[in-house]
């Protein structure tokens, strides 16, 4: 383990930084090269918790010198046998295969393809967790088969012979090290991935930094959108769960991709309403740029919602509206809740009249509606409905809409 221990050292500093597994992936076949390893093509992979991938994988090749990085769904690792499957799902902890004998029938097609590109030897290499892949959130995983949860590895070469013994000595000695790293590193993103999607990218990344105590945050300036799914309580009486949730994510897919489209950040959903923010001001846009991004993602959003009526209409489906309302002025951002259960979100007077704004769309029948804090900042001419009284709140709001715009673009 001598020769190693160099290299076991920086694996554990790489640990204790939280890299990122390319980057590790990267640096250890560099080190392997200087330690004259004779090495072509090195690859790492591991199982995540991601809300589109199942799975992370990254090759580094020499040509190349960089790790690229690939994600995977679960029928992409079930589809074709691999050595990491068969690792997986046998929990063997390592397998080599010589590649030099064209006579030698291989039991993986991933084999002869690497024996066609030149290669010579394969070894491969898993590490387990203990842990296995939950059979409710990989519910295609065929009878008896068990995914064991790691950090799969191999190494591969075209020099003739192979590798040496000294080479797969080394190979054994770095596995450990390398899957602690790798697992370190795979955690702190999966943390903020899972983090991103549930609170958004600003909230997720300030309770990373250790913005947790109940009642911690600050005050910022934002544009504030709020809204609301049209007869949804009906929609959920009349159909079956399955279709009112695959029209509930649609509704979702055309509000959400329209604001993160134009720069603004989803907060939370509130039954089948949306909270979003467009902030501005120090660190982030100017007022009027983050009001035009705002207003530019209500209309993208309703533009988007006519496309998948057209769709919905096509197979007889119901159709989808929504109402939208933008309002602007201070937030305060941060910790709200118990002790033992916080929510980071914004909250104020603004957010209160922004929900109470939206509830404007239904009676003015119009999709989309703007307080003149918004409204103030935008080029294109719009409509005034004059001054209305909102539940609760003892200003009134001058309130506009859109010239012309009317049900085409998403019912209120």
């Amino acid at each position: 383990m001598g020769r190693t221990a160099p290299i076991i050292s920086w694996l554990h500093q790489q640990g204790l930084r939280g890299t990122a597994s390319g980057k590790v992936l990267e640096g250890l076949s560099e080190q392997l090269l200087t330690a004259g390893i004779d090495l072509d093509r090195s690859v790492l992979a591991y199982l995540v918790f991601h809300p589109q991938f199942d799975g992370m994988h990254f090759t580094w090749t020499r040509s190349t010198r960089r790790a690229q990085r690939q994600a995977v769904i679960r029928t992409d690792i079930l589809r074709v046998p691999s050595p990491f499957l068969k690792m997986q799902a046998t929990g063997t902890r390592e397998m080599r295969y010589r590649l030099d004998d064209p006579d030698v029938v291989l039991p993986f097609p991933f084999l002869d393809r690497l024996r066609s590109l030149g290669y010579k030897d394969y070894f491969a290499f898993f590490e387990p967790f203990g842990t296995y892949a939950d059979r409710t959130v990989w519910p295609d995983l065929p009878d008896g088969l068990i995914m064991h949860e790691g950090v799969t590895g191999s190494y591969g070469t075209t020099r003739e012979g192979g590798f040496n013994q000294s080479d797969i000595a080394r190979f054994r000695d770095l596995s450990v090290p390398i899957s602690v790293a790798v697992k370190v590193g795979a955690i702190l993103e999966m943390a903020e991935t899972l983090l991103s999607a549930y609170l958004g990218p600003a909230s997720g990344r300030n309770v990373l930094l250790g913005h947790v105590r109940r009642g911690q945050g600050q005050i910022i300036r934002a544009v504030v959108w709020h809204s609301d799914l049209r007869g949804s309580t009906a929609l959920a009486e009349i159909t079956t769960f399955e279709t009112y949730l695959s029209t509930l994510n649609s509704y979702y897919d055309c509000v959400v991709d329209a604001v993160i489209a134009h720069s603004g950040e989803v907060l939370k959903f509130i039954g089948d309403g949306v909270l979003a923010m467009f902030p501005f001001g120090t660190g982030a846009l100017a007022e009027g740029e983050a009001c035009e991004q705002a207003f530019a993602a209500g209309r993208d959003a309703l533009t988007r919602l006519t496309s998948i009526n057209a769709e919905q209409a096509a197979a007889g489906r119901a159709q989808i509206h929504c109402g939208i309302a933008l309002h602007a002025g201070n937030l305060m951002y941060g910790n709200v809740g118990s002790a033992q259960r916080l929510d980071f979100t914004v909250m104020g007077s603004t957010v209160n009249e922004v929900v109470r704004l939206e509830a404007l769309c239904k009676t003015l029948d119009v999709p989309l509606v703007l307080s003149e804090a918004v409204a103030a900042h935008l080029k294109e001419p719009l409509e005034s409905w004059g001054w209305h009284a909102l539940a609760g709140v003892s200003r009134k709001l001058e309130v506009f809409s859109p010239l012309g715009i009317g049900f085409g673009a998403g019912k209120a």
